[in-house]
């Protein structure tokens, strides 16, 4: 039963961590809770989310972790490549729901239900065999072959801090995106100039950007620090526009679909 309890409540932490990393701003909004057990052999417990503050919907957000938490745990019993979103601490909570497995509760079945119904999410078995090769893939994703090199790309993620490190080099701190990982990045010319312009209401509010220059990695997909010539603050997730924005009703002003594009093709369309 310890066994069974750990288990649950490590995935529910991997929930929390993987909506920390996709929040823009790095907080929960969401309460994991146990809403029915059975005892019945096997034994099945059902998982709901409900929103940390009153009033406030958390369907979407619950159905994005879940759908990325699923998307992940499969993804890890079949390659040794991170999933998106899953930061050091979610793919530590990772291996250790696998390595329960291996060590103890004989099977665990994850089914996701309402989320995304176009996409297939499982169920997932994870059985001994599955358990074992999936905490190989983790450990490999944490601890690769060294092999550093560098490359001319761009970082996006949250802005966290604006410092000078011991050598007197302006630094900004970048949450990602994608992993949750902190980024180091140092500041030169043009980047100096464009971050000398933000605010302290810029890192409260952990301001999206993307930061260009030298990416330093220290092995495949993890990033020591950034050299960095360029900055650009991008508009918040909330400020961008919702499908019913971009929608234009009257866009085949009447025409059937089909007859706008002969139309269209035929170059008689104005």
């Amino acid at each position: 039963m310890n066994d069974l309890i750990d288990q649950l409540a490590d995935y529910f932490d991997l929930l929390g961590i993987v909506e920390e990393t996709i929040a823009p701003d790095g907080e929960p909004a969401i309460q994991w809770r146990v809403v029915n057990a059975t005892k019945a052999s096997p034994l099945s417990i059902t998982v709901q989310a409900f929103a940390r503050q009153y009033a406030v919907n958390v369907d979407h957000r619950a159905d994005v972790v879940v759908h990325q938490v699923t998307r992940g745990l499969n993804s890890l019993t079949k390659t040794p490549q991170r999933p998106a979103y899953f930061s050091e601490k979610a793919l530590q909570k990772a291996e250790r729901i696998f390595e329960r497995i291996t060590n103890g509760i004989d099977l665990t079945e994850i089914v996701v239900e309402g989320v995304f119904p176009n996409e297939d999410l499982g169920p997932i078995d994870l059985t001994p065999a599955i358990a074992r090769v999936a905490a190989k893939n983790v450990r490999e994703i944490l601890n690769p072959a060294a092999q550093p090199y560098d490359e001319i790309g761009a970082v996006e993620g949250y802005l966290q801090s604006v410092s000078k490190d011991g050598k007197g080099r302006r630094v900004v701190n970048v949450r990602h995106r994608l992993t949750g990982d902190d980024v180091k990045c140092f500041v030169r010319g043009q980047a100096e100039s464009e971050i000398s312009h933000c605010e302290v209401d810029d890192i409260w509010k952990g301001r999206r950007l993307s930061i260009s220059g030298v990416i330093h990695f220290k092995c495949h997909g993890r990033i020591a620090s950034v050299d960095a010539d360029r900055i650009r603050f991008l508009r918040s997730s909330r400020d961008l526009p919702e499908v019913d924005d971009i929608l234009d009703p009257n866009f085949t002003n009447g025409l059937k679909s089909e007859e706008y594009l002969k139309k269209l093709r035929n170059g008689d369309h104005s």
